[in-house]
C-alpha cells in the first residue's frame, strides 16, 4: 500500500479527530482510513491511536509522528507541482491559536480573506486566552499578546497592543480620585487573572516606575469580560486598546491616572521549531505580516488629540 496515501490518512484523521472525517475529507470510505492506519501503526510498530465507541484519542507516539508526516506529505506535494509546472497550493487542515478577545476583533476578516485565497486548505480557530502547548494540540502557528517566556518557539513580532487603565463616571462618582498609583489601593480594581503578577500593576511617568497592589471583587480571564465588569461600574480596570476606544470616545469610560502610562504589550505569531514550515503556515503567517498594521490601531488619545485639525 503507497504510504504517502497512509500518511496522509492519518493526518486528516489527527486534524479531523475521527476516522470518518478524516474519510470525508479524502473522499473514501471509513474502512480504507482504518486500513491505512494500522498499516501504519504495522510499519512503526506502535499503536497511534486509542480508539473507543465514543473517541478517538492520538497517543503520544502520533502527536511526535503528526509533525514529521506533515513535512513528508507538503515535500510530496511541492515535488509533484513542480512536475506538473504549476506553482504549489496549500492544502490540508491549517490550525491556529489566537487570543479569544482580540480575535473576535481582528482575526475573522484575515481568516476570510485566506480561505477566499487558498480555499483549499480547512482552518480550524481555536480561541483561547490560554498559552496552550501548539505541539501537544497540533496548532501551527498562534497569536500571543504579552512577553514571551524562554522556549522553542519561533517567534515574529506583529505588533503591539496599547493598554489604558479606565473605570465608568459612575463609578468614580462619589470616590476620592486616584492621583498616584498608590490610591488605587483604597479602589475596587477589576483584576486579569492571567496576567503575572496579576495583582500589581506597573506604571511609568516622569519620575520613573511605580508598582501598585490592587485588590477588587473580581477576577477574569477574557478581556471582553473585563471590559463588560468595568461598564456595570465594578472598578477600575487595564483595558487593551480595541476594548477601551469606544467608551473614551463615547465618555462611557474615563481615564483613571492620565499623567502615568501602562507598558504596551507585543503581538507575536509563534510557531514550533522545524525544518520545514507547511506551505499553508508560511502563506498564513505572510498574510499576517501584511495585515499587521490593523492589529495595532492608532490609540484613542491619539486619535482625539488629532481631531478637529
Amino acid at each position: 500500500m503507497d504510504r504517502i496515501d497512509c500518511l496522509r490518512a492519518f493526518v486528516r484523521a489527527l486534524e479531523g479527530g475521527s476516522f470518518s472525517a478524516g474519510a470525508k475529507e479524502l473522499g473514501i470510505g471509513q474502512p480504507a482510513i482504518s486500513k491505512r492506519i494500522a498499516t501504519l501503526e504495522s510499519e512503526f510498530g506502535t499503536q497511534l491511536f486509542s480508539r473507543t465507541t465514543r473517541t478517538l484519542k492520538p497517543t503520544a507516539e502520533a502527536h511526535r509522528i503528526y509533525d514529521l508526516a506533515r513535512q513528508i506529505l507538503d515535500s510530496f506535494d511541492m515535488a509533484r507541482s513542480s512536475v506538473e509546472q504549476a506553482a504549489p497550493r496549500p492544502t490540508g487542515t491549517l490550525r491556529i491559536g489566537v487570543p479569544s478577545s482580540f480575535g473576535r476583533r481582528y482575526m475573522m476578516p484575515v481568516i476570510a480573506e485566506y480561505v477566499r485565497n487558498y480555499p483549499e486548505v480547512r482552518v480550524d480557530i481555536r480561541f483561547s486566552e490560554r498559552f496552550v502547548n501548539l505541539v501537544e494540540e497540533g496548532i501551527e502557528l498562534a497569536l500571543r499578546i504579552g512577553n514571551l517566556e524562554a522556549s522553542t518557539l519561533v517567534a515574529r513580532r506583529l505588533g503591539t497592543v496599547q493598554r489604558h487603565l479606565v473605570a465608568t463616571p459612575t463609578y468614580l462618582h462619589g470616590r476620592p480620585l486616584p492621583r498616584t498609583p498608590d490610591d488605587l489601593s483604597a479602589h475596587q480594581c477589576i483584576v486579569y487573572s492571567r496576567m503575572s503578577p496579576a495583582q500589581q500593576w506597573a506604571f511609568e511617568s516622569e519620575h520613573g516606575r511605580h508598582v501598585a497592589s490592587i485588590n477588587g471583587p473580581i477576577h477574569v480571564d477574557d478581556a471582553d469580560a473585563m471590559q463588560e465588569a468595568t461598564m456595570q461600574h465594578l472598578g477600575i480596570a487595564i483595558l487593551p486598546e480595541w476594548n477601551a476606544a469606544e467608551g473614551l470616545r463615547s465618555g462611557e469610560l474615563e481615564h483613571v491616572l492620565p499623567d502615568y502610562t501602562i507598558a504596551a504589550l507585543p503581538l507575536h505569531a509563534v510557531y514550533p521549531e522545524t525544518q520545514w514550515m507547511s506551505l499553508r503556515a508560511r502563506s498564513f503567517l505572510d498574510l499576517l505580516v501584511d495585515r499587521a498594521e490593523h492589529f495595532t490601531p492608532v490609540p484613542s488619545h491619539t486619535r482625539a488629540a488629532g481631531a478637529g485639525g
